[in-house]
């Protein structure tokens, strides 16, 4: 076998001058199994998506999220009435996206109050439990929410997909003549308009505007908004992955501080990795040149080795952490956005932390012409690898439970905590799904990386082995942690699959390495590169494909919105914070009082998330949260009737 440490007795099989023809065959078969398995599981996860869009029911079909909007445009009836006057018919509601990122923490107070006054009345905890006798005169909290300004977006709900779709037409034309017949911006907007960025001056005829253009007709005022405004619509998403906190009037490139914090990691994984871990597979080295090692010696070798491992491992979990913590500051409008840059950006980093050492010490040892050896480099991926997976269970298990008791027993020795303070620091979380990913996908590069540095070692072996069973673990525990652990979790965009999928590149190109180390070509060295970026390229064109013949295509649906809408608690307007206290301060009967969807209080959503079909309550108790009386749109007296 050459040397080779191979773990099945091949020469008894096949003759010794065969070997070299059966190692490429193994190879070669390696990888064509693995490839045929990632692409089968791309095809799989989008024909899931594929039936989900088109037979199961979802909101974003009857919604629409309009750009343009000034930011004193803070009405709903406003923003209804304009969109009502252009199509010609009336829509189901508009969810303006209020700029609130500096009064989070009274949005965020003030929905705890109102679940808690709700609560309260229905009976679901005795008053003595709540903290409504310490709550300050909420006089000024119309005025803070008046004040709060519209970010530019708002969404349109229609009542018909059949509305929407003509909406988008509709909007598609005037997009189309406002471009033609754009003339240039205006020196200055007319009374408290001075500080609209966006205000534009558009021909409205021949000889009239800044300079004219013959036969240049521009459009009508009536389809600007204020009468210059221009308003573009775009498909909207699940409300669900929504991020209204993000909205903002002047939003920053906040992606740089995902960026940064990436470029921070990467950083710090290689001088850790030059300073710390490398000496350590320089060791390896030197301990595998002894011949007849003491006991100390073996005892310090895998202390070391154990010590490095684990380093490697808890180092994982906080890089994984802080990119957490960045990619939610960074200010993405969709959950599902951020994820996925969560997901590539964790995912790079926890691989390039795995895989440095041996880099590094292999170019250290390059100077005095020595290599790392594959045994020495299984090993250490292997050693690696396990750890990983013990380090990322045991965390999964003491991080959640660790934060549970310790409110458990804040809440207990606390005389004075509420329950909607005591509420959310005992909630569960959500299950973590981009966070999953990235650990099955970094064990799965490992073990690919494994096999293209030896795929006969016993540790490669072992590896492989380990692998399958814990993908059969993490499967079923996943899948109970899901359903009864974690709080329900709402997540509807395949776009986290997508990148998953396209990230796939990674561990496939190792694992190409297996068969190009046995077909390579010695006197072109130029087609072992063309290969390997062949290899690179198709696997990058098949995830493309898999979407592209897996792209769904649906007929609009009869379904009323309000049908679907009772279907999921979530909808466009309980998940805007804002939205819901402004109906709760202004409320009308264009814009009715509705109650907040909060984790956990599903069953104020009334149908069929109630505990119990009590619907007259739970009107009277939201009646009761109102602050005024119901008025119609011709009273001057609602805020929210004031252009």
């Amino acid at each position: 076998s050459k040397g080779r440490d191979g773990v099945i007795p091949l020469p008894r099989a096949i003759p010794k001058k065969d070997m070299g023809i059966a190692f490429k065959v193994h190879a070669v078969a390696i990888y064509i199994v693995s490839f045929i398995i990632a692409v089968n599981w791309m095809a799989q996860q989008d024909r899931a998506v594929k039936t989900d869009v088109e037979e199961e029911p979802h909101l974003r079909n009857y919604a629409l999220v309009a750009e343009g909007f000034p930011k004193s445009a803070r009405s709903p009836h406003e923003v209804k009435a304009f969109f009502e006057s252009i199509l010609g018919f009336e829509v189901e509601g508009i969810s303006i996206a209020y700029d609130h990122a500096e009064e989070r923490t009274f949005v965020h107070d003030r929905l705890g109050r109102a679940i808690e006054k709700a609560d309260t009345h229905l009976g679901v905890y005795p008053s003595e439990l709540s903290g409504l006798e310490s709550q300050l005169g909420d006089s000024q909290d119309g005025y803070v929410l008046d004040c709060l300004m519209c970010s530019g977006f708002a969404f349109v709900v229609f009542s018909r997909e059949e509305d929407r779709e003509f909406c988008m037409r509709r909007f598609v034309e005037i997009d189309r003549q406002v471009r033609q017949g754009l003339v240039g911006p205006t020196d200055a907007a007319s009374d408290d308009e001075n500080e609209e960025t966006h205000s534009l001056l558009l021909k409205t005829g021949p000889g009239k505007g800044r300079t004219s253009r013959p036969n240049a007709g521009g459009p009508s005022r009536a389809v600007l908004f204020r009468g210059k405004f221009p308003v573009r619509v775009g498909h909207a998403p699940e409300p669900c992955g929504i991020q209204w906190e993000n909205f903002a009037v002047q939003r920053g490139m906040k992606i740089i501080r995902v960026i940064v914090t990436l470029l921070g990691a990467m950083l710090l994984v290689l001088v850790v990795g030059a300073v710390m871990f490398a000496p350590a597979v320089l060791y390896e080295m030197s301990y595998g040149d002894i011949g007849k090692p003491t006991i100390e010696q073996f005892w310090v070798a895998n202390i070391e080795r154990g010590v490095v491992a684990a380093s490697t491992a808890v180092g994982n979990r906080l890089l994984i952490a802080a990119l957490k913590k960045a990619s939610a500051v960074s200010g993405f409008l969709q959950r599902v956005n951020e994820d996925a840059v969560f997901f590539i950006c964790a995912y790079s980093t926890c691989v390039v932390n795995s895989v440095i050492p041996l880099v590094i010490a292999d170019v250290v040892a390059m100077t005095d012409r020595v290599t790392v050896s594959g045994t020495l480099s299984v090993s250490w991926l292997f050693q690696v690898l396990w750890m990983c997976m013990v380090v990322t269970e045991l965390s999964g298990y003491f991080v959640p439970g660790w934060k549970y008791w310790s409110a458990y027993f804040w809440v207990r020795q606390s005389r004075f905590v509420s329950v909607r303070e005591a509420e959310p620091a005992l909630t569960s979380p959500e299950f973590p799904m981009a966070t999953r990913y990235v650990d099955l996908m970094h064990c799965w590069t490992l073990v690919c990386a494994m096999v293209a540095v030896d795929a006969t070692s016993v540790y490669t072996v072992c590896a492989q082995v380990l692998m399958l069973f814990y993908s059969v673990y993490v499967y079923f525990f996943d899948k109970y942690a899901l359903l009864r652990i974690n709080r329900q979790t709402y997540y509807t965009s395949p776009k986290l699959n997508s990148a998953v999928h396209y990230m796939c590149v990674v561990p496939l190109s190792f694992l190409f390495f297996c068969p190009l180390q046995h077909l390579h070509v010695e006197t072109i060295p130029v087609a072992n590169i063309a290969a390997f970026l062949g290899n690179t390229a198709l696997v990058l064109i098949i995830a493309r494909l898999c979407q592209k013949c897996n792209e769904p295509r649906r007929e609009l649906s009869d379904i009323p919105y309000v049908e679907v809408a009772s279907l999921m608690p979530y909808n466009y307007f309980n998940t805007n914070p804002v939205h819901v206290l402004r109906t709760l301060h202004f409320p009308s009967i264009v814009v009715p009082p509705l109650y907040p969807l909060v984790p956990g209080k599903e069953y104020l959503q009334g149908g069929q998330f109630a505990d119990y079909d009590d619907s007259v309550r739970l009107r009277e108790t939201l009646m009761l949260l109102a602050k005024t009386p119901l008025k119609g749109i011709d009273m001057g007296a609602n805020p929210q009737d004031l252009s």
